[in-house]
């Protein structure tokens, strides 16, 4: 087997495993149905991955980083803040949409963070990007109510990405949820105060 067939055989097996955890989750999805799947004997699919476990960790690896590096374009330094932030958001949006792999690796890695071989859990790392993005974007809006920066990012990561699901169903209703979520964190709380932090224990 040459060293380009062996690339193109791997990338068939990962994008039948990633249709299969990303409509199924990790739980639902067996070896037999990516094997099934991708018309591969079993010998030829464990020439590639040894398990289950093996073939979920290098979706989130893969796939996850491809997503980080999408969000951590929202810090980038820029004029707008809160434009660049509402185009990462955007961005990641429609990529979810789009990608299967990018489904499966955000699935996976919420129903199984055990398979997933960062420090950082790959939600965890999204939000940490997007919550630098929104003090920047914060610092440039006047008339921001004072929510802590880590909540909207958490906020913004549920409402657009399901954490699995659903994903927004198209760019305007991804735009239509942002434009209401901004407006809606940045005004002033109803009281007239600051929102307050998590209370220390």
């Amino acid at each position: 087997m040459t060293q380009e067939r062996a690339v193109r055989t791997r990338e068939h097996v990962l994008n039948a495993a990633a249709e299969e955890f990303a409509a199924h989750g990790y739980m639902g999805t067996t070896l037999l149905d990516v094997i099934q799947r991708t018309g591969m004997t079993k010998g030829a699919l464990y020439g590639h991955f040894s398990s289950k476990e093996e073939l979920a960790a290098a979706l989130i690896e893969e796939a996850g980083d491809e997503l980080s590096t999408r969000a951590a374009r929202a810090g980038e330094p820029d004029a707008a803040a809160v434009r660049t932030l509402r185009e990462t958001v955007l961005d990641l949006s429609r990529h979810l949409r789009q990608d299967t792999r990018a489904r499966s690796a955000l699935r996976l890695a919420v129903e199984s963070p055990h398979l997933d071989r960062h420090d950082l859990g790959l939600v965890q790392r999204i939000c940490l990007q997007l919550t630098r993005a929104v003090k920047e974007a914060q610092a440039g809006d006047k008339s921001t109510g004072g929510y802590p920066p880590e909540a909207v990012a958490r906020l913004l990561v549920t409402v657009f990405f399901g954490v699995p699901h659903p994903v927004p169903s198209d760019d305007a209703d991804a735009a239509r949820r942002f434009d209401d979520l901004w407006a809606a964190m940045s005004g002033p709380p109803k009281d007239g105060q600051a929102a307050a932090g998590p209370q220390k224990r």
